[in-house]
């Protein structure tokens, strides 16, 4: 298992996390090597360079997983809820029409709760981008009834729009099915009948401590 692990991570070092590397370079340079670009273009292209700064941050966290025999990557800083924000203006810039709703007040949100909602939106998000371009989007992050819910609706691609990708893998829903899953919560995915798609999860939170409750007693 080691082994196979440890082939995986060389893999992913060499072919994937080189590309985006390649991309980062080519993108922080282009306004340097090619004359005369607008100041949109060159928004362009510091936005590309940012993003594939951070999947190689992320790139590197999975390899450090892999190539570790214990959990010393599991301790490296996971995105979450505090960085839906940044996840959704980066979707933006790359030209999706995409709003964010969250709550000021969730509550005590479990790591692994507040991961997997970082990552089923970024999921939800990016299935957007790939098959339904340029499609209105809403995410919604609300806690009820002792359960983080997480929306993300998207309307029918603007016509003439074609999907980036025809046919999707179904790898993604299977992953944010597996991420819920693990955290005892639900997840409900489909189509809408205006040609949209629905993305709703919805898990457990820690119960709330009562504020009647009195604090315990030091006396022994």
């Amino acid at each position: 298992l080691l082994e196979e692990r440890t082939r995986i991570a060389r893999e992913l070092h060499d072919v994937v996390a080189h590309h985006m590397s390649v991309i980062t370079v080519q993108a922080d340079s282009a306004p340097y090597r090619i004359s005369g670009l607008s100041e949109p273009a060159q928004e362009e292209f510091a936005s590309i360079a940012a993003a594939a700064r951070e999947s190689l941050g992320e790139m590197r966290r999975l390899l450090s997983v892999l190539r570790s025999d214990g959990t010393e990557g599991d301790r490296a800083p996971q995105p979450g809820l505090d960085r839906l924000q940044q996840l959704v203006e980066a979707t933006v810039r790359a030209g999706l029409p995409a709003e964010l709703s969250l709550a000021a007040e969730l509550g005590e949100v479990p790591p692994a709760v507040d991961l997997s909602a970082y990552r089923i939106v970024q999921e939800a998000l990016a299935n957007v981008v790939r098959h339904a371009p340029g499609a209105r989007t809403q995410v919604s992050v609300r806690a009820a009834a002792g359960h983080l819910n997480v929306l993300v609706v998207n309307g029918p691609a603007p016509k003439p729009a074609a999907p980036l990708e025809s046919a999707g893998t179904g790898h993604g829903l299977v992953g944010m099915r597996e991420r819920v899953r693990l955290t005892g919560g639900t997840l409900d995915t489909g189509p809408l009948p205006d040609g949209g798609f629905r993305v709703a999860a919805r898990m457990p939170l820690p119960p709330a401590m009562s504020p009647s409750a009195p604090p315990p007693s030091e006396d022994l």
